[in-house]
C-alpha cells in the first residue's frame, strides 16, 4: 500500500492509523517530512517527487492500493495523474482519492474543486478496478492556524453567511482507511460532512463555548486587501485566484447539503463541530497562550 502526502492535514491521520503496518510505503517530498516519519512508522518512508516519473515508478512498484492526495497547487493535476496512471500500470487495483465536495445549483466549478474532477476523470480512464473518491466539505482543522485569534474572540473568514457541514478530518481519514482496507469497499463518490449545516456565526458560537469566551464571525471581503494579504504570505496569483473563486462559490451556494459518507462507511454519526472545538481547537488554543 502507498500513502501519499502523509504529512498533510488528512494524510497525517491516515499515516498514524497505519504506523504499525510493515506493508505500507509513505511517499514524502522533503527531508524534513521523511525525518518526522522515520522511526515512527514501521513501513518504508520513500523520499520522492510525485511529478518525477522515476520517483513515481519507485513509489508504486509492488503496490496494490493507493491513498492519493495532494494540496491545491500549480502541479496538483500533474502530480496526482502521474501517480495514479503509473500506479494502475504497475498493478494497483484500488485507489482512494481525497477530493472535495462539489457545488450544486449550477455554480461554475472553481479551480480547487475543478482540479479534482479533472484528476478523477483521468483515473477512471485508466480502467482502475476500484476507485473511491472522498468528497468532504470544509475541513474544521483548517481553522487551527487561527486558533490564537479565535481564542481572542474573532473568527475571520471570507465564506459569507451560508451554512455548511464542516467536517473533522479525523472522520475523513477513518473513511479513507476503511475504504483502503475493506474486503469490499463502498467505492464511488462518497460525500463527507459533519452532522449539521452551520453558519460561520454558529460555528463561532461552538468554538466560543469550548474556549469559554465569546467568539464572533468577522466576514472578510474578497477584495484587493484580501489578495494582498495572501500574496504577502507567499501564495501565487494562480492559487489566490483559485481560492477567491472557491470562497465566492461558498458565498453563492448558501446552505450546503450534508453528506452521509461517515454513517454509510463507518456505521456511526460524524463528529460534530462541538467535538472538534473541545477535543482539538481548545488544546491548540491553550498551546498558543
Amino acid at each position: 500500500m502507498l500513502v501519499t502526502t502523509p504529512r498533510g492535514v488528512v494524510g497525517r491521520h491516515v499515516a498514524e492509523a497505519l504506523r504499525d503496518r510493515r506493508d505500507v510505503r509513505f511517499l514524502v517530498r522533503s527531508e524534513a517530512s521523511a525525518a518526522v516519519l522515520e522511526g515512527v512508522v514501521r513501513g518504508e518512508v520513500l523520499r520522492g517527487d510525485a511529478t518525477n516519473a522515476e520517483d513515481v515508478r519507485r513509489a508504486v512498484a509492488g503496490v496494490d492500493r493507493l491513498f492519493l492526495a495532494h494540496p491545491f497547487a500549480e502541479d496538483q493535476i500533474h502530480a496526482e495523474t502521474t501517480l495514479g496512471v503509473a500506479a494502475v500500470e504497475a498493478g494497483v487495483r484500488r485507489i482512494v482519492k481525497l477530493g472535495a465536495r462539489r457545488f450544486y445549483g449550477g455554480l461554475v466549478p472553481d479551480a480547487v474543486t475543478g482540479n479534482h474532477d479533472i484528476i478523477t476523470d483521468r483515473l477512471r480512464d485508466t480502467g482502475i478496478e476500484e476507485l473511491t473518491v472522498l468528497q468532504p466539505d470544509r475541513f474544521l482543522q483548517n481553522f487551527l492556524p487561527a486558533a490564537s485569534a479565535i481564542a481572542q474572540g474573532t473568527l475571520a473568514d471570507p465564506a459569507g453567511s451560508g451554512a455548511r457541514g464542516y467536517v473533522d478530518v479525523r472522520d475523513i481519514a477513518e473513511v479513507a482507511i476503511a475504504e483502503l482496507l475493506a474486503d469490499r469497499p463502498v467505492g464511488g463518490a462518497i460525500e463527507i460532512s459533519g452532522p449539521d449545516a452551520l453558519s460561520l456565526a454558529e460555528l463561532a458560537q461552538s468554538f466560543g463555548a469550548a474556549l469559554e469566551t465569546p467568539v464572533r464571525h468577522l466576514d472578510v471581503p474578497l477584495d484587493d486587501a484580501w489578495r494582498t494579504d495572501l500574496a504577502e504570505r507567499g501564495l501565487s496569483p494562480q492559487i489566490i485566484d483559485g481560492l477567491h473563486d472557491l470562497y465566492a462559490n461558498y458565498r453563492r451556494e448558501g446552505v450546503a447539503g450534508l453528506g452521509d459518507g461517515v454513517q454509510r462507511v463507518l456505521g456511526r454519526p460524524p463528529r460534530s463541530a462541538d467535538d472538534f472545538a473541545r477535543e482539538v481547537l481548545r488544546p491548540a488554543a491553550l498551546e498558543t497562550d
